[in-house]
């Protein structure tokens, strides 16, 4: 998925997801929530959409958006997940499809 990457890379967690130690583990589980929750907010995907992109529970995507919904008191995490946003939606323009 599209802004999972975005996501990663922004970040810098690469690697392959079995190799990983458990600082890495968290950091990857961070990516996935902040991915999760521009699908929801930027994307304006369902929680049943996101979670069948990601192979997981609705509620499992609903716990992630409220995660990163609350990070965002924090301003660096905020200004980091709002240039995640601007570009998935950028990505979905540039791709044709409306963000």
């Amino acid at each position: 998925m599209v802004v999972r990457q975005l996501t990663a890379e922004l970040l810098g967690v690469v690697g392959d997801r079995q190799e990983v130690r458990r600082a890495r583990r968290r950091a990857s589980c961070h990516v996935r929530q902040i991915a999760m929750y521009v699908c929801h907010v930027a994307l304006s995907m369902s929680y049943g959409e996101i979670a069948e992109a990601f192979g997981l529970d609705r509620t499992t995507v609903s716990h992630a958006c409220h995660v990163v919904e609350d990070r965002r008191d924090d301003a660096a995490f905020d200004t980091f997940v709002s240039t995640v946003e601007r570009l998935a939606e950028s990505v979905c323009m540039v791709a044709g499809r409306p963000a």
